[in-house]
């Protein structure tokens, strides 16, 4: 494989640790800049940043751990269950609290969980809307469907309302054996 990111956020081509991804940036060395890059950083929703040296930082180990941090959460992407009431789907939030009351976890099904190179949720909207990414199970993302960003320290969840994200309580109810201990 030409490029990859390393469990340390490095940015590696045919090789080389060329940058060093945070959030939805990529931090690359001049050097480095070809189209083949240019058009990987864009599938992987990463915006480049350009800058000279980053290559011998990185080699000679100046790049600290803070600048290799990376702040992007995970996603997940739950849509209502085939068999909720159908005047259930494609609804505003405001609708969906009128007629049903807050957004329920237990009438949502898990379509997508992964890295879509962002935590903006507009950009995730473009993407699962747009070309949804490999290992992605639903329909095209559409008014109902809950945005959930995670990481170490917790969730939060957004209900895909007609403009924008509307934040949500989304508790998921879990399983009595999960927590058995033998």
């Amino acid at each position: 494989m030409r490029f990859t990111v390393d469990n340390r956020n490095r940015l590696i081509f045919y090789g080389n640790p060329v940058g060093y991804v945070k959030a939805d940036t990529a931090v690359v060395d001049e050097m480095f800049r070809t189209d083949e890059l240019n058009q990987y950083l864009s599938r992987m929703n990463l915006t480049p940043r350009w800058e000279d040296g980053i290559f011998d930082r990185l080699v000679s180990g100046e790049v600290t751990g803070e600048e290799l941090a990376q702040s992007r959460k995970g996603c997940r992407i739950w849509q209502l269950k085939k068999d909720v009431d159908v005047a259930m789907r494609f609804i505003g939030y405001e609708d969906q609290v009128r007629k049903f009351g807050e957004p329920d976890a237990e009438n949502y099904t898990l379509v997508f969980d992964g890295d879509l190179g962002t935590s903006d949720l507009e950009r995730i909207y473009t993407i699962c809307r747009d070309a949804p990414p490999p290992g992605y199970q639903g329909y095209r993302m559409a008014l109902s469907d809950v945005v959930e960003l995670y990481d170490d320290s917790g969730s939060e969840f957004y209900y895909c309302d007609r403009v924008g994200f509307q934040p949500i309580r989304f508790e998921q109810k879990q399983d009595p054996c999960i927590n058995m201990t033998l």
